[in-house]
């Protein structure tokens, strides 16, 4: 069963902008580690990878159905990829704790000027989710 669908777009020049404060108040460790490997990047694929990132927590807290409330914090909700490239999402922290147990399914894609993200959350069938977030 469908718990929530959430879909963002983030405008990839809107975050060349950003602080450094910002950014760490939106990403979490691992992908401000993963963004500084990109330092000798060209400044379009390193915003490419800050936009895609920030429009799947968006994407992450519109199918939840809350948006950033204190029980959902941007910098918990971090974006990891497979050795095939798929893109997944791991949560941490107070968003963790307050997640539907549930099976995220995650899909970005990014074309200048936007990044575009999809979040699925599907009951996982365990029996023990009523269905409500």
């Amino acid at each position: 069963m469908i718990l929530g669908i959430g879909v963002d777009a983030v405008s990839i020049d809107r975050v060349k902008k950003l602080s450094q404060r910002a950014l760490e108040k939106m990403f979490s460790p691992s992908e401000l580690e993963e963004y500084s490997k990109l330092e000798k990047a060209h400044e379009d694929v390193r915003s490419q990878f800050l936009a895609s990132r920030f429009a799947v927590k968006e994407a992450y807290s519109k199918a939840r159905g809350t948006g950033f409330n204190g029980l959902v914090i941007p910098n918990e909700i971090t974006t990891a990829k497979e050795k095939d490239g798929r893109p997944y999402i791991i949560l941490s922290g107070i968003t963790l704790d307050n997640a539907p147990r549930a099976v995220i399914h995650l899909s970005l894609t990014h074309e200048q000027p936007l990044a575009i993200a999809m979040v699925v959350l599907e009951s996982d069938d365990s029996g023990d989710s009523d269905g409500t977030l």
